[in-house]
């Protein structure tokens, strides 16, 4: 069962399919690709934990269902709640909620003497001004259940604070924010995979970050040029993390900053990455299939040496184009531009008509 059909979940139904699986795919959208390739299409919201749930038990009724996995979404409650309710391999439910809301897993973080900013989680304006004013400046206002950085803002001054705070109110879910410590510094993207408390590292990149005050992803760059041992580092102190929040099976990834205060973890997630990096730019990079290897794990199977061993070191790199403000007209030379020596692929996910803002 994968949770997700959009875009960064097609590979990971495709390489079900290619290893002989029967696929089971939810998505609200019943357009998404994903829904259209899979045996068994359900139209569900990914954030619909119970829905999914009884969904799951109905079909398990009819057809054996012995894994469910998701891929660059933040769907971790979703697949920890259908793991443990059909008893496959998962983490527990809490230790997935810790992974998805920001305020816990900085709390577990702390408990557990894991490097990350000081933080406050906060529901009102004035508990966010009164944090505002007992943290170093800047500070970061997050939503604190949301990924891909929306609603995200560094915030200087407190005439900044109303509209940040009212963004990151907006894109959260539950209404809970935190605002913590800005931290100045490079960050790298870290994926892992983990069988029976056993991490293995797949994938160590340099993120790219633009148009502040957000923070926008744009890409990725792969290998990392940061030293062996700030990479080591960075590795040492993202097994912390994994470890308190209890991930035990399945996989992680990790937002990590390179600062003058040592490595610190910005977040984590119980899945892999988005962004294309666990898709598309690791298996270009190292010639492994990463989807392959995360459904093994969640049917039960430890990955071998074979299936993680890079076949070769080539740099990869995605990067995301956003347009200025407008509304897009055409699309042009889209064939001349795959046909560039180097470029492997080109996504469109806008279409034409479409506002931009």
């Amino acid at each position: 069962m994968i949770i997700g059909g959009g875009i960064l979940q097609v590979p990971a139904i495709q390489t079900a399919i290619a290893m002989g699986i029967k696929t089971i795919v939810t998505d609200y959208d019943p357009n998404a690709y994903g829904l259209k390739i899979a045996h068994y299409p359900v139209i569900m919201s990914t954030r619909d934990v119970d829905g999914t749930v009884r969904a799951a038990k109905e079909l398990s009724k009819k057809i054996p269902i012995d894994g469910v996995i998701t891929v660059g979404t933040d769907a971790s409650k979703t697949v920890a709640a259908v793991a443990n309710s059909l008893g496959l391999p998962g983490i527990k439910f809490e230790d997935a909620e810790c992974a998805s809301n920001k305020i816990k897993m900085r709390m577990r973080f702390k408990q557990h003497n894991v490097p990350c900013p000081d933080f406050y989680g906060v529901w009102t304006y004035n508990e966010a001004l009164e944090a505002f004013h007992k943290l170093p400046k800047p500070v970061v206002v997050k939503p604190a259940d949301n990924m891909g950085a929306r609603g995200v803002r560094k915030v200087s001054d407190a005439e900044e604070l109303v509209e940040a705070f009212e963004s990151a109110k907006k894109n959260s879910p539950s209404g809970e924010i935190i605002i913590e410590e800005y931290m100045e510094g490079d960050e790298l993207s870290i994926d892992s995979l983990i069988f029976d408390n056993e991490v293995f590292i797949t994938g160590i990149a340099d993120r790219i970050i633009e148009y502040p005050p957000y923070f926008v992803e744009t890409g990725h760059i792969m290998p990392s040029l940061k030293s062996k041992e700030v990479q080591e580092e960075a590795v040492r102190v993202m097994k912390l993390g994994i470890k308190a929040l209890g991930l035990n099976i399945g996989a992680a990834k990790g937002d990590i900053k390179v600062t003058a205060q040592g490595i610190k973890i910005v977040e984590m997630a119980a899945r892999l990455s988005g962004g294309f990096m666990s898709t598309y730019t690791y298996p270009y990079s190292t010639g492994v299939n990463l989807m392959k290897a995360a459904i093994s794990i969640v049917l039960g199977h430890k990955p071998t040496a074979k299936d993680l061993t890079p076949q070769w070191n080539r740099v990869s790199i995605e990067k995301a184009i956003i347009p200025a403000p407008g509304t897009i007209k055409e699309v042009r030379n889209l064939d001349a531009a795959e046909k560039i020596p180097g470029v492997k692929n080109i996504f469109i996910t806008k279409e034409i008509g479409d506002d931009i803002k």
